[in-house]
């Protein structure tokens, strides 16, 4: 009984699902965009890729940190905080690796497609509540 009716069960399912249908949508945006910049040359494809990455892989390590079990003690703060703040530190240290390493880089493609996926964070939940906003009406 205590896993059917445990509310925290309950919402870290519905959690995954929603960080797996952002991280499939911020993939898909991110190989569009990419094969977009194909027409423009391959510098061009291959900085969207890698300012697509920069904005992945921080928000994949930060939604792996918040759907890890809380402890009954603990109130998710520190772990929501954790998240965040390594969010925070291994996108600065991408970005670093890619003006580093990355060269020749395109920067308009690089930023356009951080930003973009930047957006896709505000955009899929949205899509989603409008969504069932009219599948109610």
């Amino acid at each position: 009984m205590g896993a059917i009716c445990d509310p925290f069960s309950i919402s870290v399912r519905f959690m995954r699902r929603e960080i797996r249908e952002i991280f499939v949508v911020q993939l898909s945006v991110m190989l569009l965009v990419a094969s977009f910049c194909l027409f423009k040359d391959v510098i061009a494809a291959y900085s969207a890729i890698s300012g697509g990455l920069v904005c992945l892989i921080p928000g994949l390590y930060a939604a792996i940190r918040m759907t890890k079990k809380i402890g009954q003690h603990s109130d998710g703060f520190g772990t929501v905080i954790i998240g965040e703040l390594g969010k925070l530190m291994l996108t600065i240290a991408l970005f670093v690796i890619a003006f580093v390493l990355i060269d020749p880089l395109d920067a308009m493609s690089f930023f356009g497609t951080f930003v973009t996926l930047q957006l896709v964070y505000i955009a899929a939940p949205l899509f989603r509540a409008n969504r069932l906003r009219y599948r109610r009406s």
